[in-house]
C-alpha cells in the first residue's frame, strides 16, 4: 500500500473509484476537487493506492484553526471519507490524527461516526440548528400526496424581504456593506466566544472565495455607527441561504448583521427560500428566534478526539461556543451551482 496526494491527473482514477459506489458524489466535480484539495496546503485529498493499481480508501482532510480560551488550536477535519477494501480505512484515520493536534468531526457520515465511537471521540452536545423558511424537499417515488402537501407549505413561507420589519429599533446603528475582498479590519480583535473556529485571512479567502464557479460565497462588513464590528459569509443557493461564517467582539452586534446581511442578500430575490444556521450562544439565539428562526429540534454532531491528548475540552457547557454551518465541506456539496442538480439535496 502507497499513501499518495490527489493531483488533477488522478481524476479519471478518482471518478472509478467513487462513481459506482456514489453516482451523486461531490468528488465527480473536477471544479471543486480541483480548487478545494489542490490549491491550498490546508487541505489536501488521500488515496491509498494498493497494489494493483486500484484505490483502497479516500480521505480529505482540511487543517481548521479554532481558539480554546485564547489557545490556539489546528483540528483536522475529515471529508469525503471512502473506504474501498475493508480495513484500508484505517491507515487514513490514523493519518489524519496524526497530522494534527486533533480531530473534529462537524456533521459525518454513520461510517464515520462508528469509527470515532469506537476510537472514543467526546461529544459536545448544544450545537444548534436553526431554520426560517424551512423547506420540504420532494423525492423520487414519495407519494404524490406529500408532494402537493410539501408544495403548499412552501408557497406560505415568505419572501425574505419582508422580515424586515423584525428588526427591532435597538438594532438602529447596526449596518452591513457587500464586500468582494477580505481584509484585515474585517477580523475581530477580541472574541466573546470561549471557543470557536477563528481562521485566518488568508484562508478566509481561499476558503469562502467570492469569486468561485461551483458555489456562491457573499461576504458583509458589519458595521455599528461607522465602525466594523465583524463580518458575515453566506452561501448563497437558489433556494437557500447557508449563514457560512461569521464573527465578531459582540453577540447581539453579530446577530443582527447576521439578519441584515441575509436581508441585504435577499433584496430581489423574488422566491421565498430557506435560511439555515448553527447556534450556541443563547443571546443569538433569543434574537434568532425573535426574528422568526425555528430550533430544528436536532443538532449537528460535533466531536473530538486526538491521539496525544492534546484537545482536551470540557464537554458540560457549549453555550459560550461559536460554530457557523459552513465548516469543513459541510456547505461543499453536490449538486454545485455549475453543474445540473441530480437530486435534492439537505444540509
Amino acid at each position: 500500500m502507497k499513501l499518495i496526494e490527489y493531483t488533477p491527473e488522478q481524476a479519471p482514477l478518482l471518478r472509478q473509484t467513487v462513481g459506482h459506489k456514489n453516482p451523486f458524489s461531490s468528488l465527480l466535480h473536477p471544479p471543486f476537487v480541483d480548487y478545494y484539495y489542490t490549491t491550498n496546503r490546508c487541505c489536501r485529498l488521500y488515496l491509498i493506492m494498493l497494489e494493483d493499481g486500484t484505490v483502497g480508501a479516500i480521505l480529505g482532510l482540511e487543517r481548521l484553526r479554532f481558539e480554546w480560551n485564547g489557545r490556539e488550536l489546528e483540528l483536522g477535519f475529515g471529508s469525503n471519507f471512502c473506504s474501498v477494501r475493508p480495513g484500508v480505512g484505517g491507515v487514513l484515520f490514523m493519518h489524519w490524527l496524526k497530522s494534527c493536534q486533533g480531530g473534529v468531526v462537524f456533521g459525518g457520515s454513520e461510517e464515520t461516526h462508528r469509527i470515532i465511537h469506537q476510537q472514543k471521540w467526546t461529544y459536545y452536545p448544544g450545537v444548534k440548528s436553526y431554520r426560517l423558511n424551512r423547506s420540504y424537499p420532494s423525492y423520487h417515488g414519495e407519494a404524490k400526496w406529500r408532494s402537493v402537501a410539501k408544495s403548499a407549505r412552501e408557497w406560505i413561507c415568505l419572501r425574505l424581504a419582508r422580515y424586515a420589519t423584525r428588526i427591532p429599533a435597538i438594532a438602529a446603528a447596526t449596518t452591513v456593506h457587500e464586500e468582494v475582498h477580505y481584509d484585515r479590519t474585517l477580523l475581530p480583535s477580541s472574541s466573546p466566544f470561549s471557543f470557536r473556529f477563528a481562521p485566518t485571512l488568508e484562508y478566509l479567502a481561499w476558503r469562502y472565495n467570492t469569486g468561485l464557479s461551483f458555489v456562491r460565497y457573499r461576504l458583509f462588513r458589519i458595521l455599528q455607527d461607522g465602525a466594523t464590528r465583524g463580518y458575515v459569509v453566506l452561501n448563497d443557493q437558489p433556494h437557500r441561504l447557508l449563514i457560512a461564517q461569521c464573527d465578531g467582539d459582540d453577540p447581539a452586534v453579530l446577530s443582527y448583521g447576521v439578519l441584515l446581511s441575509v436581508l441585504k442578500a435577499s433584496r430581489d430575490h423574488g422566491v421565498p427560500r430557506e435560511v439555515v444556521l448553527t447556534c450556541c450562544h443563547p443571546v443569538m439565539r433569543r434574537i434568532y428566534e425573535r426574528f422568526g428562526f425555528v430550533d430544528s429540534a436536532e443538532e449537528r454532531p460535533f466531536a473530538l478526539g486526538s491521539l496525544r491528548r492534546e484537545v482536551d475540552l470540557p464537554a458540560t457547557d457549549t453555550s459560550n461556543w461559536h460554530i457557523n454551518i459552513d465548516v469543513g465541506d459541510n456547505g461543499l456539496r453536490a449538486p454545485f451551482l455549475d453543474q445540473e442538480p441530480p437530486c435534492p439535496t439537505v444540509p
